[in-house]
């Protein structure tokens, strides 16, 4: 976070900060002459990066330092709001102990839950877990969805690498003699120390952060506690926190491990702040419809990664999941747009009626759990509704030929126009609401490689009414049409569920024409059973 959104922050109500040291360590007047001045250099270079509300300079300093000590006791209580939340601890198991002993809502993470798109509230985690690639991948993601992780220890590599990872650069960790002087001397976020009395805190726990032998120096955090060491003549932030998509990370270090100091009230409460430092997750609203976008993905050859890479894109994909929103809102349903895959492994997504693929194209997942999890929806009664190039979708999977029943060779190179009568069962939902007459002014001819027996033609094309160089052209290129005709919209059982294709809507105004979005609507609501 920059300073300049640190100082928003502090504006809106942030109170000036609390001077902390070990008992007895650093008495009043005597302060200013007892620090080295290299040390008061220190303090005003951390405060140019880590500007504080009420201290401008290091005299700012001293004078909160010499504060007395505060009197009145620590408000441990557990309150309801810290009962509704998801805490879900990893590694931790002494935290977990602990906020069991407390009466919270803890339980050890389970990473397929996240896998699975179930976010926690908050976690917390220690070095426990080690450190992996993966490790870091599940945590962005989880955060990205407004998880708030807090680490308790950090490493070298383990903080290297979130920080990296987050935008930051990560400085190492310091070393500071045991015998010192130190302690927490500012806070800049209210709601961390929310609930401590007023005054210099002088308490074992924070004497621990000053005589710890770890401390974080980044760039570009908000510092939200930072600890002083007088003898090394040093600033460490000691806990910083660093907003991410929905959510955030907090690392906080060191931590408290001795049990005794884990169960005094200071130490409660600031976990009890922890938790609710930032408002809980927010469960994706349920949704009736998914409008899914997704394509220009492909899989690199060389890594495996999924990443961009140039291919056709049709403006009709927008034009699609714009009007056809519009369309199904107005007719009462929940629509939900979005290219991102993670929305497969959402709980509202298991509860979605259904799914249209709108002009989607190419590769349609990043991960494996995305893809079993939409499988595994439409085996179970999902319908799902795919438009003209989503035929064209996972390319060379056999999963997506089985699903759909065909998938995209190639079209005709010219436009022509796909007329109804006599090529279209009447009798389907989809196609009773269009006049007999109908006819589809333009469109591109697809031709589909098709599993045999496993569709039910629903609009079809006669080859033989193409002219002559058409004719010719396809035939050089070893294809026949199916009894002379290529299928341009059919149905299809997949487990439990429904899929309906339909190979128009190249162009982008297809989708403002009222009659169509009617088809597509009766056809969605078909897949669904509600027809």
């Amino acid at each position: 976070m920059t300073t300049s959104t640190a100082s928003g922050i502090l504006a809106a109500g942030a109170k000036i900060a609390i001077a902390a040291t070990v008992a007895g360590a650093i008495r009043g007047a005597a302060i200013a002459d007892a620090v080295p001045r290299s040390f008061a250099q220190e303090v005003e270079r951390f405060l140019a990066v880590h500007p504080v509300q009420g201290i401008e300079n290091y005299g700012d300093f001293t004078r909160l330092v010499a504060q007395k000590p505060a009197t009145g006791k620590v408000d441990a209580t557990v309150t309801p709001a810290h009962k509704a939340r998801k805490v879900r601890v990893w590694g931790a198991l002494g935290q977990l102990e602990l906020f069991n002993e407390m009466g919270l809502n803890a339980e050890e993470l389970d990473p397929d839950e996240m896998e699975r798109g179930i976010y926690p509230d908050v976690v917390f985690s220690t070095t426990a877990p080690g450190y992996c690639q993966g490790d870091v991948d599940m945590i962005l993601d989880a955060v990205s969805h407004g998880t708030h992780f807090v680490t308790l220890e950090n490493t070298n590599k383990w903080s290297e690498e979130l920080a990296r990872r987050l935008g930051h650069t990560y400085g190492g960790v310091l070393t500071i003699p045991f015998a010192n002087r130190g302690g927490v001397f500012f806070r800049n976020c209210p709601k961390l120390l929310e609930g401590f009395p007023e005054g210099r805190i002088d308490t074992p726990l924070f004497a621990c952060f000053g005589a710890s032998r770890h401390g974080m120096f980044l760039t570009g955090d908000l510092c939200l506690l930072g600890v002083a060491d007088t003898d090394s003549c040093r600033i460490a932030t000691s806990v910083a926190q660093y907003k991410y998509g929905k959510g955030a990370v907090t690392l906080f270090g060191p931590c408290c491990t001795e049990a005794k100091l884990m169960r005094t009230p200071e130490y409660k409460r600031l976990m009890l702040n922890l938790i609710t430092l930032l408002p809980p997750a927010q469960g994706a609203k349920p949704f009736d419809v998914l409008l899914y976008t997704r394509w220009k993905w492909h899989k690199d050859q060389k890594s495996g990664a999924v990443v961009p890479k140039g291919s056709f894109h049709h403006f009709s994909t927008e034009s699609a999941a714009g009007n056809m929103a519009r369309y199904f809102s107005a007719k009462g349903l929940s629509v939900k747009v979005t290219d991102d895959p993670n929305v497969f492994l959402s709980p509202a997504f298991r509860k979605c009626r259904m799914t249209v693929f709108a002009c989607a194209n190419e590769e349609q997942f990043e991960r494996e759990s995305q893809r079993e999890a939409f499988y595994d929806w439409a085996k179970a009664g999902g319908g799902t509704l795919v438009l003209h190039s989503a035929s064209n979708c996972e390319i060379g999977s056999a999963a997506w030929r089985d699903f759909l029943g065909g998938t995209f060779l190639f079209h005709y190179p010219k436009h022509f126009p796909v007329p109804f009568a006599g090529e279209c069962d009447r009798s389907h939902p989809a196609i009773a609401c269009l006049p007999e007459d109908y006819v589809w002014a333009d469109d591109e001819i697809y031709v589909n490689d098709m599993v045999k027996g496993a569709v039910k033609p629903v609009l079809t094309f006669r080859a033989d009414k193409l002219p002559q160089n058409m004719q010719d052209w396809i035939a050089k290129r070893g294809v026949k049409a199916d009894n002379g005709r290529h299928i341009m919209e059919w149905t299809k059982d997949y487990g439990k569920g429904r899929v309906y294709y339909s190979a128009l809507g190249h162009n982008a105004g297809d989708f403002a024409k009222e009659e169509f979005l009617e088809h597509l609507y009766r056809a969605a609501l078909w897949t669904a059973r509600q027809q």
